[in-house]
């Protein structure tokens, strides 16, 4: 293909040579860029007055945070210290661990120490100063004991939880104090919790990620080789997959709640109680979503065939432009990227917070301000809105190749135009992926504002309510599926025609409505067998993820973290089989433009392959034909039931008479 013509083509539109390209919805990409200017700034503020670290280890009661080299604080004694190598936060009143001061140690102590001599002697032994910093281990027994120090009055044998020395044996203690200590524990948020799990598991869900965009590229590579044995693998291994991530998860959920229920109710704490009910939750969803697969599965495999042919014609457009199938690998390193960034930021903000003395303790404590919690929201929507215009881009991308391959008359000659897509792209239509992207946010903040409700209200909120919010949560769920689905054709019409998002996305409504039987032929199968790729990625990520992370007792909210994994397996998954996805799409819309503008005539001839045509036209008789076999069997019945001694005759005619849509419909196929 000559470069002027292709160039025509990717410039021009294929379907619109009378008119030039030009740039589509500015306005957008304008507000998107102000935006952008914004989160900028919140990342800036978070990461100068974040601390991170201060929310694994926590801090004294001098402001000294645990494991770190501190700055000074004005006006605070005993600031500004070097904690390296002091990584637990240590009580001298676990009783009271509200009022009582807190002190940053190298380990929590391993035995029960009754006396001060026994103290002095454990601190030059193990190195672990349980006084107060300005006393010298000498100068121990000679020091007073209590809630404010120097040293503790009974030091207990204690273990790490949440970087704090807890007894190990709380029964010792009285039920009122096993109380304080508890709804200490529990005083932390939810969301900071997770977030430390996420910090301190941030190289494990790196390699997940790795793990899931690797599987993803073996699945789509072999499935442009050997379509045939990779359509069934898929087929079995995702059965094989959910069933095996249920039983795992049902296997997880019964331990746990087994090791929650041996502890005595006053050593229950809330965290773990949220652990427990969040896979039982995974659980339940689980199976249930088993049941309905295997059901669609039993359903759908007389359509096998039909998928594998499929994905061959699709192969023929993706074997010419085999560079294709590395593309996702460049939008997986720009969302990996961009999550890593989102990630660092929102820890950054749960970790902001200046330096304050509580005038109730005396004590040093670190509060966000007010405006912070704005910061979440505000950094939310701009993390959702910017990976749907990444996805949206890729999409994009792969379409117009794909269009410039389709229109193109000698593919013997065909150069890959993946670059000049890119190009396309960057100089006129960012605008109206950023519109496409934007749509989709408005869908996905208001279930994000539900979710955040529910974990508000849990256990307070009556049935209705929350019936009502889970009713809400599903519609606006399947309304983002309908949006995103026109949108991916809206993109598939900018890159033909060049519109801007709106008359394109009606342009393409319009053309799936009026060719909604070819429509249905083709996406359901083909959407179908992608979706269960999708699903052995993220099972295959998450047994893995159960299997490494299941054996470290380190994690709090582990639960988190695998779900935090399976939705980036099954986004990487997305941007690996979406190649596929909208390869099929846009064939399928080049196909209906191509016979709404063209008449096969020597003047206006197809650009399609004729084996295309003969795919796309079976496939529609072949649904055609099902759905009147279907009508005919009802007709027939109904038939059986009517009364035959009263009406014989009509009873006759229905049977042996097709009905006016069968003709309508036939002569249809014939034209």
């Amino acid at each position: 293909m000559a470069p002027s013509e292709k160039t025509r083509l990717m410039t021009d539109g294929p379907l619109r040579q009378g008119e030039k390209r030009g740039c589509t919805d500015c306005i957008c990409c304008l507000l998107f860029i102000a935006f952008w200017v914004g989160m900028v700034l919140v990342a800036g503020y978070s990461l100068t007055y974040g601390n991170v670290l201060r929310l694994i280890y926590g801090y004294d009661s001098y402001g000294n945070v645990c494991n770190q080299l501190n700055e000074d604080i004005e006006n605070i004694t005993l600031s500004g210290m070097n904690m390296t190598g002091r990584p637990f936060v240590f009580f001298m009143d676990i009783t009271d661990p509200k009022a009582s001061l807190e002190i940053c140690v190298s380990r929590c102590p391993d035995k029960n120490i009754l006396n001060k001599a026994d103290m002095a002697s454990y601190a030059k032994e193990t190195g672990s100063r349980l006084c107060n910093y300005d006393v010298e281990v000498d100068d121990y027994v000679n020091q007073e004991q209590g809630l404010k120090g120097p040293c503790p009055d009974v030091v207990l044998d204690s273990i790490p939880i949440l970087s704090r020395c807890i007894p190990e044996n709380v029964t010792a203690l009285a039920k009122i104090q096993i109380n304080e200590i508890v709804e200490f524990l529990n005083a932390s948020e939810f969301i900071s919790k997770a977030l430390m799990d996420l910090y301190v598991a941030r190289w494990w869900i790196l390699g997940l990620c790795i793990i899931s965009m690797v599987v993803a590229f073996i699945i789509m590579v072999l499935l442009h080789v050997i379509a045939q044995v990779v359509v069934w693998l898929i087929y079995i291994l995702s059965t094989v997959g959910a069933i095996a991530g249920t039983i795992a998860l049902w296997v997880t959920y019964y331990y746990k709640k087994q090791a929650y229920e041996e502890k005595p109710p006053q050593q229950q704490l809330e965290m773990e109680a949220d652990n427990v009910q969040t896979f039982l939750i995974f659980s339940i969803c689980a199976t249930v979503f088993t049941v309905i697969l295997l059901l669609v599965i039993l359903i759908m495999r007389k359509r096998i065939a039909f998928a594998i042919e499929l994905f061959h014609q699709s192969g023929k457009a993706i074997s010419a432009m085999p560079l294709l199938l590395f593309q996702p690998f460049w939008t997986f390193i720009c969302l990996l990227i961009f999550f890593a960034y989102v990630a660092a930021v929102f820890v950054a903000i749960a970790a902001t917070g200046e330096a304050s003395l509580d005038e109730e303790t005396g004590f040093v404590t670190y509060d966000p301000p007010k405006l912070v919690r704005y910061f979440w929201w505000y950094h939310l929507v701009g993390f959702i809105w910017t990976m749907e215009f990444i996805l949206a881009c890729h999409q994009f991308v792969i379409a117009a190749c794909v269009v410039t391959w389709y229109f193109t008359r000698n593919k013997k000659t065909f150069d890959s135009p993946i670059l000049n897509s890119i190009w396309v792209l960057s100089r006129y239509h960012l605008g109206s992926m950023v519109f496409g992207a934007f749509i989709i946010t408005l869908v996905k903040v208001p279930r994000a504002i539900l979710l955040y409700i529910q974990a508000k209200l849990k256990g307070r909120e009556g049935e209705l309510v929350k019936f009502v919010l889970r009713c809400l949560s599903c519609c606006l769920w399947c309304l983002e599926k309908l949006l995103k689905f026109i949108n991916a054709h809206a993109y598939i019409v900018i890159a033909i025609e060049g519109r801007s998002f709106c008359p394109a996305a009606v342009r393409a409504l319009n053309c799936l409505i009026s060719n909604a039987l070819r429509v249905a032929a083709i996406n359901c199968v083909g959407d179908f067998i992608l979706f269960l790729g999708k699903l052995l990625v993220v099972c295959i990520t998450a047994l893995i993820g159960v299997a490494v992370l299941g054996t470290d007792k380190s994690y709090t909210f582990y639960g988190v973290v695998l779900a935090i994994v399976g939705v980036f397996a099954y986004s990487i998954a997305s941007s690996f089989f979406m190649v596929y996805e909208m390869a099929v799409d846009t064939l399928l819309l080049c196909f209906c433009e191509d016979i709404r503008t063209n008449d096969g005539s020597e003047q206006n001839p197809y650009f399609m392959e004729k084996g295309l045509m003969e795919f796309v036209n079976h496939s529609t008789k072949k649904l055609n034909g099902m759905s009147r076999r279907r009508r005919r069997l009802a007709e027939e019945h109904d038939g059986d039931e009517a009364d035959a001694a009263l009406r014989p005759a009509e009873a006759d005619e229905t049977r042996s008479a097709p009905p006016a849509e069968f003709k309508e419909e036939k002569a249809g196929d014939e034209e």
